[in-house]
């Protein structure tokens, strides 16, 4: 199938040299790559609103969900530090009186 494709020039640059450099037809060289990328799997997303870690009820820290597990999803940094300042302010608190 003939397709045409916007794509970045230095992007398109670094595919025909390839090509040349492997002394292939651009076309077979990109339905390869695509189909790479197509053959690589995603990762689990968690449904909406659910967190990628559960807290351990006997500690009562959070831990991640175990790899290669439903639903694992590897927290952002984002995600980690809002943890953090969640059970620092929890902690803060619980210093104060104010929870038990």
């Amino acid at each position: 199938m003939k397709t045409t494709l916007d794509l970045p020039d230095p992007l398109m640059r670094r595919v025909k040299i390839r090509a040349a450099s492997e002394g292939r037809k651009l076309t077979d060289l990109m339905a390869e790559l695509i189909e790479t990328g197509l053959a690589q799997t995603r990762p689990p997303t968690l449904p909406e609103g659910e967190d990628p870690f559960e807290i351990d009820p006997e500690t009562g820290f959070a831990q991640a969900r175990q790899l290669n597990t439903p639903g694992f999803v590897p927290p952002t940094a984002e995600e980690v530090q809002a943890l953090i300042d969640r059970a620092e302010e929890e902690e803060d608190l619980h210093r104060a009186g104010l929870l038990p």
